[in-house]
């Protein structure tokens, strides 16, 4: 690294720091309190060295690092001396948000309840020859999917983010859960256009997970993909046993993301540029990345060489301790709705919500 660079990094108040095969060779003074030169990276990846080693150097990676003993989220760029590491530590003003937004979805779940309760009745009285009717109807019914997805969102979203929430996992065979999954998203990712190419392990595995959590997770990733594929592209699942880990990628050949929303992916409620259609509440990436933590795992976001954006999570298979006592009882924030359509209700067309032919 030349020496201008130097100083001009030496001028940020976040952490930044050089590392070349393997080990950190140069930091910065906001760098200097939390590691030292010398220091492995992958004592600094929460011990999660299989996704750096899948990351394929183009464009700006992002990921979960451990400094001085706090969670940090770090950008990472391929250079000619090396990678640099520029991170950043998530704000107390943050946690007082997502506990807003928590408190902000309570109050909105009696009138949800009170606009399904009443859309059912009214449904009721459609007459399936009233084609008028059938427009109007599957506008509202989507409506009604995508509030209850913002409110799951707002609320176990903030609740994950403010490390409220617990994981129930409990032994799951990964390969029949990641087919269902599959079975029950195809069809819709198809309906908008966009081809799923789905690669499964190469042999059955074991594993202890929640499995509600886990499709959350998934579901958020393709919706995201879908947001930004257009109809003609593909949406590519991965999954793959490293060792003692379960990774899983979706990747797509969308637009990518740009790089000057790149740096915060992982921020809470920051979304995409302003003025995007698609920009949401800013959860659903660092949403995955809890409920990767929860499984002993971690996260990362890499740009396509050929265009799109991959993100992949690992998920530990280590046996987790016998829990003796009895479950709770768990909540479904869906109620008795589809997950699949409620969790795709933002990237699929209306006609998809029909009230009379939804199951």
């Amino acid at each position: 690294m030349d020496a201008q660079m130097q100083q001009i990094l030496e001028l940020f108040a976040q952490p930044a720091f050089l590392a070349r095969d393997g080990v950190v060779v140069w930091c910065n003074g906001a760098a200097r309190g939390l590691l030292t030169e010398g220091t492995p990276v992958a004592a600094l990846l929460e011990n999660d060295t299989a996704l750096f080693s899948h990351w394929s150097r183009e464009g700006t990676l992002q990921i979960p690092l451990i400094l001085g003993g706090a969670e940090y989220d770090a950008a990472v760029r391929a250079t000619d001396d090396g990678e640099l590491f520029v991170a950043s530590h998530p704000t107390h003003e943050l946690n007082i948000t997502a506990a807003a937004v928590v408190s902000a979805s309570a109050s909105l779940r009696k009138p949800l309840h009170m606009m399904i309760s009443a859309a059912a009745a009214m449904f009721e009285q459609l007459d399936g020859s009233l084609e008028q009717a059938a427009v109007p109807a599957s506008q509202l019914n989507r409506s009604i999917y995508q509030l209850v997805r913002l409110c799951g969102q707002m609320s176990d979203g903030g609740q994950l983010l403010l490390h409220r929430k617990e994981a129930h996992r409990a032994p799951t065979e990964l390969v029949s859960l990641l087919n269902d999954f599959v079975a029950q998203a195809q069809p819709l990712i198809e309906s908008a256009g966009i081809r799923l190419v789905y690669t499964p392990p190469e042999a059955p595995i074991r594993g202890d997970v929640d499995r509600s959590l886990l499709e959350r997770a998934l579901y958020n990733l393709i919706s995201n993909a879908m947001n930004y594929t257009r109809a003609g592209g593909t949406i590519t699942l991965t999954a793959k046993r490293q060792d003692r880990l379960l990774l899983l990628s979706v990747s797509d050949t969308g637009e990518g993301i740009d790089q000057s929303v790149m740096s915060t992916l992982f921020d809470r409620f920051c979304t995409s540029a302003p003025g995007d259609s698609r920009r949401g509440l800013g959860l659903g990436l660092p949403m995955v990345r809890e409920i990767a933590r929860l499984h002993g795992g971690t996260m990362m976001v890499d740009a396509n060489a050929d265009g799109g954006t991959s993100v992949t999570f690992s998920v530990s298979l280590d046996k987790i301790p016998l829990e003796l006592h009895s479950r709770c009882v768990l909540y479904d924030y869906c109620g008795d709705l589809n997950h699949a359509l409620v969790e795709l209700s933002d990237v699929l067309d209306a006609e998809m919500f029909h009230p009379v032919d939804i199951p």
